[in-house]
C-alpha cells in the first residue's frame, strides 16, 4: 500500500461524527477524537473512482478538518465543478499523468499524488 510504503500513520473508514467515515485518516481515528490534538496536523482523503456530484459526501465526513482531499482517477472534470471543490476547501488529487486531462488553469490547482504523501508525512512529522 502506497502509504505504509511512505511510512505514513493513517486509518481506513474510521468512524469520524455523525457515523461518517471517510475512506483515509491520518493519523489515525484516536488523534482526530482527541481534543487536544493539532487539528492542522490531521489530514482526511476520500476516495472517488469518479465524482460527479458525489464529492459533496466528503465534505461531511470529518468536521475537526476543514481543508480535505479527494483522490478520483476522473479525467476532465470540468471547470465549474473544480472552483466549486476549490470554494469548498476540497483539494482534488490525482495521478500526475492525468493532470494534462485538465485546463491549464486547473492543472495550476490539482494536486498529484505524490505531493499529498508529502504533505500528510510533513504533518506527521511536525
Amino acid at each position: 500500500m502506497l502509504f505504509v510504503e511512505n511510512g505514513l500513520r493513517y486509518a481506513r473508514t474510521a468512524r469520524t461524527e455523525n457515523k461518517a467515515k471517510p475512506d483515509f485518516l491520518f493519523p489515525g481515528v484516536s488523534d482526530y477524537h482527541n481534543p487536544a490534538y493539532d487539528p492542522s496536523k490531521l489530514t482526511m482523503l476520500g476516495v472517488k473512482s469518479t465524482c460527479k456530484d458525489r464529492w459533496r459526501q466528503v465534505l461531511a465526513e470529518a468536521d475537526r478538518i476543514d481543508h480535505k482531499h479527494l483522490l478520483t482517477l476522473e479525467t476532465s472534470i470540468s471547470t465549474y465543478q473544480t472552483d466549486e471543490m476549490a470554494s469548498k476547501c476540497l483539494q482534488l488529487v490525482l495521478p500526475h499523468g492525468l493532470h494534462q486531462t485538465y485546463t491549464p488553469a486547473q492543472q495550476t490547482w490539482l494536486m498529484d499524488v505524490a505531493t499529498f504523501t508529502d504533505l500528510v508525512r510533513t504533518r506527521q512529522t511536525a
